[in-house]
């Protein structure tokens, strides 16, 4: 089992934006979705010992959060799980059980993401 930390408040993945630059328009990331998604990967790589897991896999995120903000849920782990891709596992459709609570906490300071990745059963289960 790996057990990862992401402190401070989760953030949810943001809808792609589109950009014009000369007479291109392209699509990216917005800045906030692409640092919480690296931040995810260092907090990643400080856990996993040895290579991405090639395997189906279980995933359960608590979301830590302060205050009546509202947030989602399946955006936030998007990000998580977009953030872990290559580190933890090979890609992220290798998820086939996906668990993810929203938690409250009494301080701002509190606020985190903690993620545990198993290795999937045979039947889509945590083994």
């Amino acid at each position: 089992m790996i057990r990862i930390t992401v402190p401070g408040r989760p953030v949810p993945k943001g809808r792609p934006r589109l950009g014009v630059r000369g007479k291109k328009a392209f699509v990216y990331t917005p800045e906030r979705t692409k640092a919480y998604e690296e931040a995810v990967g260092w907090h990643a790589r400080a856990a996993v010992q040895g290579d991405a897991l090639d395997c189906p896999v279980a995933v359960v995120i608590d979301l830590y959060l302060y205050g009546k903000q509202r947030i989602d849920v399946d955006n936030c782990a998007k990000s998580i799980l977009d953030g872990m891709n290559k580190i933890v596992y090979t890609d992220d459709n290798q998820v086939v059980d996906l668990r993810v609570r929203k938690l409250r906490v009494k301080n701002r300071r509190q606020e985190r993401a903690e993620i545990e990745i198993r290795e999937a059963g045979s039947d889509g289960k945590a083994g």
